[in-house]
């Protein structure tokens, strides 16, 4: 996969994919160091983060959409199309619904357990004028046993309309590939290159995937550690080992792992509320991604190591009211009324962000578009060079 990955970064025009994402208002994203009130090994063992809650799409998956958008946009894979589809748990279809929206007949394909339970999302999605079919997975779409309806139905309509293009995040190589050419290129550059652990929670893979394969061939020594949900989960946009098969990148990610790590659902919502309290608005799988990361800095420290390491904030908390207040009393103890103040200030605190960001991108961004170029080539440059 890593030789398709890179044949296809070749294929690019870099400045040109690069600044579109610039005026779209994807990537660049800022990388923040946790805070040492919530990692006390912060002084030899600093925790970074991505937000990617600031791009426009609002999480880390409007990379992937808007990357394969882009390539099918110059392959000509659109010219006879008027519909997509896209089967998500959410933030694909959420990103999905920004980018196409005015452009093409938009339909996500999505569990009913995620409809009922996440008002928010779907709210935003019907603002975006994206229709909605429901099947019977789990919060995920899968495709195990008699699940993975979702992805099943979206395949199928791609292939007998010749009107309609699947955005397959579980399938298309511009999953990776979109973390292959922006968001693993941004952390080393970010770090200086001083990384030596990646943390991320795995749900489609294609993050896992694209950053590790671009890191392990620039950071020597670098470790991954992979993340998956505990079985029956609630943690949204991850997949434990049951579940990993609705990808086929799961077998390429777990080869690029040193160690996966399970974690349960009531250490990952303790460690959101844990972000929550630091003044980060963290959603659900950035709570599973920083206890991870946690775990890392504490063995680290036991065995008496320097590290720096990164992980992500997929997504804030803004679209999961609903889905909490259904079910954090019953993983933590903890009534949603009790901090439903805070959900809402650090709501709030998200999209302002996010306005900023985009803003920013928008009216400059040259610079970075620039810098990334240089990072993504020259740090790397045997993959653009045939070495």
């Amino acid at each position: 996969m890593l030789n398709d990955i890179v044949a296809l970064s070749k294929m690019l025009d870099l400045h040109d994919f690069y600044f579109w994402l610039k005026e779209l208002g994807i990537g660049f994203t800022p990388l923040i160091r946790i805070p040492q009130t919530i990692n006390p090994f912060d002084e030899k063992i600093p925790i970074f983060a991505k937000l990617e809650y600031v791009n426009f799409g609002e999480s880390v998956k409007a990379r992937p959409f808007a990357t394969m958008y882009y390539l099918y946009m110059h392959s000509g894979k659109l010219d006879t199309k008027r519909k997509a589809v896209a089967a998500t748990s959410g933030n694909f279809g959420l990103a999905g619904s920004y980018l196409l929206r005015d452009k093409y007949d938009f339909t996500v394909y999505m569990s009913e357990n995620t409809v009922k339970e996440n008002e928010g999302l779907i709210q935003k999605l019907m603002q975006n004028r994206t229709k909605i079919e429901t099947f019977s997975d789990r919060y995920c779409p899968t495709v195990a046993a008699k699940r993975g309806e979702a992805i099943a139905a979206a395949r199928y309509i791609e292939k007998i309309d010749s009107e309609v293009v699947n955005f397959d995040q579980y399938d298309d190589i511009g999953n990776p590939l979109s973390h292959f050419l922006t968001t693993a290129p941004e952390i080393y550059y970010q770090t200086g290159g001083k990384i030596t652990h990646l943390v991320i929670a795995l749900g489609t893979c294609g993050t896992m995937i694209g950053c590790a394969s671009w890191l392990r061939q620039t950071v020597k020594g670098i470790k991954i550690v992979g993340l998956i949900p505990e079985e029956g989960h609630h943690q949204l946009g991850l997949r434990s080992r049951d579940e990993l098969g609705a990808s086929s990148f799961f077998k390429e990610a777990e080869k690029l792992c040193d160690e996966i790590v399970e974690i349960a659902d009531k250490d990952a919502y303790n460690a959101m509320l844990t972000l929550w309290n630091a003044n980060i608005p963290a959603g659900i799988s950035s709570g599973t991604n920083f206890l991870g990361a946690l775990k890392i800095a504490e063995r680290l420290n036991e065995e008496k190591k320097r590290g720096a390491i990164v992980t992500m904030i997929p997504d804030s908390c803004e679209n999961y009211g609903g889905f909490l207040r259904r079910h954090l009393k019953n993983i933590t103890g903890v009534e949603f009324e009790e901090i439903c103040n805070q959900f809402e200030e650090l709501k709030a605190k998200a999209q302002s962000e996010r306005e900023k960001h985009v803003l920013q991108l928008k009216t400059g961004g040259v610079r970075l578009v620039e810098t990334l170029i240089k990072v993504a080539k020259v740090r790397n440059s045997s993959y653009f060079q045939g070495g």
